[in-house]
């Protein structure tokens, strides 16, 4: 992923914000979306038991319709779900294999790893951040508050990585490697719009390897035959997703942000995905 970050790093200082955000929609809606398009291909495969699975579909379909209510009824509560829910979803996805300890560290560590990226985000994009926030809620998140969550998260992850190095629980290299990262994606955040930035982070340090894992599972291993099943398979729900986004952009012409329709969709899919993927890792 390394090859593409740098890529469209480059990109982004070479064109404008309309073809960076065209590229950003692009990738949301084809690679973003699809790698939670398998959810109830997972929990089928997780729970061979119909009734299991049954019970569990149906916890599913509540969790999306909770999100749509609380996102009716207050859309600040859906925002500050929103970036929860993902934060952690990001964290434990990124460094579920290579750092963990026990439940609640793993949990406070990837937490806040998240918190952290969503904090750098918002720091460096706080012009974008207030057009989205505005126009959901009539309200915006402070620079205090998004300077309070940088430093808080940056430094549990530090003390926290301090306890995982003087306990040898990981390599110095392995954590050298993630700030090397951070600070690539720093650079990212600093240099792209928003949307392009999320969906550099998004898509291609979240999305490609949750597919990856996501076929491993399902499948056993990867292969192009494996891969072009989970796609197959994945096709139908993706599709449902699109006309969604589609479906809402029409019938909310209030919003005149196409990322923020993004986020409402992305929202109502989130809570229910990070769900299945911590079922599938647990």
């Amino acid at each position: 992923m390394l090859f593409f970050t740098f890529f469209l790093f480059w990109f982004s200082i070479q064109f404008g914000g309309l073809v960076e955000d065209s590229v950003a929609f692009v990738l949301i809606v084809s690679l973003g979306i699809l790698h939670g398009a398998n959810d109830l291909l997972i929990l089928s495969k997780g729970d061979k038991n119909k009734t299991i699975f049954f019970k569990h579909l149906i916890i599913y379909i509540a969790i999306i319709v909770g999100c749509i209510l609380i996102y009716f009824f207050s859309s600040i509560l859906a925002i500050l779900l929103f970036v929860l829910l993902s934060s952690y979803h990001f964290g434990e996805e990124h460094l579920g294999d290579k750092i963990t300890l026990n439940r609640f560290f793993n949990f406070i560590f990837y937490f806040s790893y998240g918190v952290f990226l969503f904090s750098m985000l918002f720091h460096e994009s706080m012009e974008d951040v207030d057009e989205i926030m505005l126009e959901l809620t009539d309200t915006t998140f402070t620079s205090f508050q998004i300077e309070v969550s940088l430093i808080v998260s940056s430094t549990i992850l530090i003390l926290f990585s301090l306890y995982l190095v003087l306990k040898k629980r990981v390599e110095i290299q392995t954590l050298l490697k993630e700030v090397f990262y951070l600070g690539l994606l720093f650079l990212v955040f600093k240099t792209s719009s928003l949307i392009l930035s999320f969906a550099i982070y998004f898509v291609l340090w979240h999305s490609i390897p949750s597919i990856i894992n996501q076929v491993e599972f399902v499948y056993g291993d990867l292969t192009k035959a494996s891969l072009v099943s989970y796609v197959k398979k994945a096709i139908l729900y993706w599709v449902i997703s699109v006309l969604s986004l589609l479906v809402v952009f029409k019938l909310t012409p209030h919003m005149s942000l196409f990322s923020t329709i993004i986020f409402v969709v992305l929202f109502a899919v989130t809570a229910p995905h990070t769900w299945v993927m911590y079922k599938m890792k647990h």
